[in-house]
This record gives structure tokens, sequence and C-alpha cells, in this order.
């Protein structure tokens, strides 16, 4: 592996482990939160829901950002936001911590969209390889902050958890700013490389295309990512609650969400690959096989006020490999099935932004159930229906032609 190589390597393991951690562990110091701000745990659902309101709103405009100015500047910006967002929630104060988490929710959302750009333009010919150690990344920078969350906050007090988490975001500022990648060169460049290696400065202003909101293809992608990430965020926003509910110990709930996230990583270590060299068949049957046991986990559900805590294992880890393998097997369409690197953002702006309006819908409403039935029936059902059209839609997305 030369230098580059690494430095692409280490550059998107940083950007993995800055993507998900500074959203999933705030809801483990929510209580201590609420009592700094003097106000009712509940008022503060906002602070999962605003990320999800910005990779929303902004994944196709970060598409479009990389088109005009170029993988570089937009990443700039992105990380700048990043930083400065998790610095000023520092300041638990009402305004200051609302800001800073737009700024952590936009600066993450560059993080989703370019990403596979990033390996799309530095590693084309190792998509595998490289979109295995980001999305492993994610899955490590979740599992260790939720399993830290807890003895960071009762040896050093909750505050240094958002100390901890400033320091996060500023390795991957660090790497892309800092230590800038140098440009792809190749003996042999073909006319896809030579665009590679332009959408890092230069914008991509022309493409003979289909427009992707008119490829089922591209429909069936969102409603996959979307339908794994609305499990994903109301789970991580609302899991703790419900366990608390159900008598589960502080730490014990620290475990098991440490759990949901680990569980992630074999997947994340072998999909990308299997994903690359598999047969469709096969892609397939492994996909009703993980739908099948989330839905066993789902059904469970009805008699969960009498389950042992090891049902709550398997809840976690089933689910935490569930949202993992549908949320990698979007990250390695995004740059396996398109045909230049700007139309991998184009993918995975559009993927991402339906994606997080379908799951913007479900920590909220899943708190409104909550408070009227904790235990209550419609959610179980909602939370079925949900996987069996996720595992549907990955069907499609498996027989996906480049686009």
């Amino acid at each position: 592996m030369k230098n580059r190589d690494r430095l692409v390597l280490v550059t998107v393991i940083a950007f993995g482990l800055a993507m998900r951690a500074p959203i999933v562990t705030i809801p483990l110091i929510i209580d201590q939160l609420a009592r700094q701000l003097k106000t009712a745990v509940g008022n503060l659902g906002i602070l999962t829901t605003i990320p999800l309101i910005m990779f929303l709103l902004f994944s196709i405009v970060v598409a479009k950002e990389m088109t005009r100015f170029g993988l570089r500047r937009a990443l700039n910006f992105g990380l700048t936001a990043l930083v400065l967002g998790a610095l000023l929630r520092l300041d638990v104060a009402w305004p200051m911590l609302l800001l800073g988490t737009v700024l952590v929710g936009l600066g993450i959302t560059h993080l989703n969209v370019l990403t596979p750009s990033v390996v799309a333009t530095y590693e084309p010919n190792h998509t595998a390889f490289y979109t295995t150690a980001y999305s492993l990344a994610i899955m490590v920078g979740s599992s260790v902050f939720s399993l830290l969350t807890h003895p960071l906050s009762s040896t050093f007090g909750w505050w240094s958890v958002l100390v901890v988490l400033l320091m996060l975001t500023m390795f991957p500022w660090l790497m892309w700013i800092l230590f800038k990648l140098p440009v792809p060169v190749r003996s042999q460049a073909k006319r896809a490389d030579n665009q590679s290696v332009k959408s890092i400065h230069e914008p991509d202003l022309k493409t003979t295309a289909v427009p992707l909101w008119q490829n089922r293809y591209a429909w069936c992608c969102l409603l996959m990512f979307g339908t794994q990430s609305l499990i994903n965020y109301t789970l991580v926003a609302w899991l703790p609650e419900l366990m608390r509910f159900n008598g589960i110990s502080g730490g014990q709930i620290s475990i098991v969400l440490a759990m949901y996230s680990a569980a992630g990583m074999p997947v994340s270590l072998l999909l990308p690959r299997f994903l690359e060299t598999a047969t469709h068949r096969s892609q397939i049957v492994m996909s009703i096989v993980v739908g099948l046991l989330t839905l066993l986990a789902a059904v469970l559900m009805f008699w969960q006020s009498s389950m042992p805590l090891v049902y709550w294992y398997y809840l976690s880890i089933i689910t935490g490999a569930m949202t993992a393998f549908y949320f990698i097997m979007a990250l390695t369409t995004f740059p396996l099935k398109t045909i230049s690197p700007t139309r991998t953002a184009q993918l995975s702006g559009l993927t991402q932004s339906g994606g997080y309006l379908i799951a913007s819908f479900g920590p909220a409403l899943y708190g409104l159930a909550f408070k009227s039935s904790p235990l209550g029936i419609m959610q179980i059902w909602c939370f079925a229906i949900v996987i069996v059209l996720c595992t549907l839609a990955s069907f499609v997305v498996i027989k996906m032609p480049k686009i």
C-alpha cells in the first residue's frame, strides 16, 4: 500500500468515527442535560431530531455543492461546521446547544454524502475495501462512545462527554484540511479517471445520464435506506427510555446500546466484499435471513414486559446487524453502481435526503405513541411493517444496474 493509499485509508476511517458518535451519545446524557437546562427530558427530543432534519434538508444540497465547488471545498466547509458545532455545544445553554446541534448535523450530512465520492475519486478500484474501512469506523465510533459514556460521566461528569466528542470531530478536520490528500494520478488514465481527478477541485457541470428521480432503482435505494434509518434513529432515541420503563439499569442500557453498534462491525467487515463478488441470488437469500431474524425480534416485543435481559441483548444485536446490513448495502451501492464520482454524490444525496425524510418521522411519532402507551401494540406492528418494506426494497437494489 502506497503512502497516498494509507492517507486515504486513515482519512476515511476518521470520517467514519465522526459520523454517528456525536448523535448517538446525546440520548445517553439526556437526563443530565435536562437537569442543567431545568426542563423536561421530553423537550430535549429535538436534539436527536435536528441532525435528521439537517440530513433531510441538505443531502441533495451537498451533492449540488460538490458539483459546483468541487469535493475538497465542499468537505472543507462540512468538516469546519462539524467542529464548530461540537465546540458550541460545550456551552450548555439552549441557544448554543441548538445552534451547535444544527452545525453538527450539517457537518455529518457532508460526510454522509461525500465520503462515498472520496472513495470513488481516490480508490475507484478498491471500493469494497475502503467502504469496509469507513463503515466499520462508523460502528466502532458509535459502539465505543455508547460504552464509554456512562463511566466517563460517572467519573469526570457528563460535560466531559461533550469535550471528548469535540476531540473526535477535530480528527477528520485535521486529516482533511491540514494534511491534503495528493491528487490521484494513474499512468494509464482513462476518461473516468480524469473525471475523478477533476471532481476534487472543479465542478462537473454536465451529465448525459437520466435524472435519478426518473430511475426506479434509485427510488428503491431511497426506500431501503429510509426504512433502515427509521429503525435506527427511532431505536437510538427511544430504546434507552423503553428499557428504563421495563426496569433495566443505566449501566446495562449502555452495554445494550454498545452491543447495538458493535453488531454492525462484522457486517461492515464482510458485507462490502460479499456484495462485490456474490451472485444476486446469494445476496437476496442473505437479505431474507436478516429480515426474518429482525422480524422475530419485533414479534417478541409483544411480551417485552416479561422478557429477561437476554431479550434486550438479542433485540439490540439483531437490529444493529440489520440496520448495518442495509446501511452498508446502500453505501456500497453508491460507488459500485454509479458511472462517476459526481453521479455517486447525486445518488448518495437523493437517497439520503429522501431516506432521512422517512426517518425524521420516527423519533417524534414514537415519542407521542410512547407517552400514551409505552408498551403499545401499534408501535410493534409499525416496526414489523417497516422491516418487511426494507427487505423487499433491498431485492430491487441488489439487481440494480449502473446508473
